[in-house]
């Protein structure tokens, strides 16, 4: 048997293989919620999860202008990117349900953010609005029938799964308790105020 050595060659075409077969799964995963066709009441199920996603979506888009003028430099420009990331998300999500001939009629969400004083309580604060996101958007994910809505949503709750390292990073995490576990759920609370600079 040939030793096993790594060559030019060999990490392309297992590249190639890796995205070829991502694309098959990615489009049998879509196919999966009942041959395309849903019923109308599967319709309207995904469109209240929707309208639900969207109702938090308006909730964090309304909260991030109230955060914004409590931090400073770096954190302020992070902020500034999840708002304007958010806002896609937001607009991405009325797209899709008028794709699917649905009103977008987002459910009412108000996110309370009074008493934040510092940059700690800021950044604290996103963290736990951004957790809780996240959690709601994984419990969506897999209720939705509609094919198109599942990997938006899912890549929505990537997304914030990403600014939660970045915000530990923020409130002071070290590098490696920074990294997201293998399945980011949004339950790990924020970095301890004792370990942050």
């Amino acid at each position: 048997m040939e030793p096993n050595r790594i060559m030019r060659g060999r990490p392309v075409r297992r590249a190639l293989l890796l995205v070829g077969t991502a694309l098959l799964l990615a489009c049998a995963a879509a196919g999966c919620g009942g041959g395309g066709a849903t019923s109308s009441t599967e319709k309207e199920r995904d469109a209240k999860l929707l309208n639900d996603v969207l109702g938090r979506q308006l909730a964090v888009v309304k909260t991030y202008p109230r955060v914004l003028p409590i931090l400073a430099g770096p954190d302020h420009a992070m902020a500034q990117q999840f708002l304007a990331q958010e806002q896609e998300h937001l607009d991405a999500t009325t797209k899709t349900l008028r794709g699917m001939g649905v009103k977008a009629e987002p459910s009412e969400e108000a996110i309370e953010s009074s008493d934040l004083k510092t940059r700690a309580d800021s950044l604290e604060f996103l963290y736990e609005m951004e957790s809780a996101t996240l959690d709601f958007q994984l419990s969506v994910v897999g209720k939705l029938n509609a094919g198109s809505a599942r990997p938006l949503i899912a890549s929505m709750a990537a997304n914030q799964a990403q600014r939660l390292v970045l915000l530990r990073q923020a409130l002071g995490a070290k590098r490696v308790d920074a990294v997201p576990s293998a399945f980011e759920t949004g339950e790990i609370p924020a970095p301890e105020r004792t370990t942050r600079k």
